[in-house]
């Protein structure tokens, strides 16, 4: 009986493992539960004082971890807004405003800066989006 090779963990893991988990992670396990025992959408602050792994998300398959998950999900396909709030237990409106931030900071990055030198859009218009990437 042969075994799938062994994938390395990403270096953030905080339990410091040398390879992809073969069950559930139980630092994850203890972070989703205080989640949800909070009864509401936590603030940033309020959550980085919960026991457990930063990177936990709600995926069993994934032995919820955002590592494993990205490692085995991820490969052929995007992740949407739905699905990204969904895995980390937050409002699609979290996500949109985390992307804004995030796409903001690009902008204004001057490694990017090339990006928006000719003024044409990188998204196309057949999504709604409230903002654009600009290369």
């Amino acid at each position: 009986m042969s075994h799938a090779p062994k994938v390395k963990m990403d270096t953030r893991c905080p339990r410091r493992l040398e390879e992809m988990l073969d069950n559930w992670c139980p630092l994850a396990v203890l972070r989703l539960k205080a989640i949800r025992n909070a009864g509401r959408e936590l603030t940033e602050e309020e959550e980085a004082l919960l026991p457990g792994c930063p990177w936990a998300i709600d995926h069993q398959l994934a032995h919820y971890c955002f590592f494993q998950y990205l490692t085995q999900f991820t490969t052929e396909k995007s992740t949407s807004d739905i699905e990204l709030a969904a895995l980390l237990n937050v409002s699609v409106e979290t996500i949109k405003k985390i992307e804004k931030t995030a796409l903001n900071k690009m902008r204004d990055h001057k490694s990017f800066s090339d990006l928006k030198s000719n003024g044409e859009a990188v998204i196309s218009e057949s999504e709604p989006q409230d903002y654009k990437i600009y290369r």
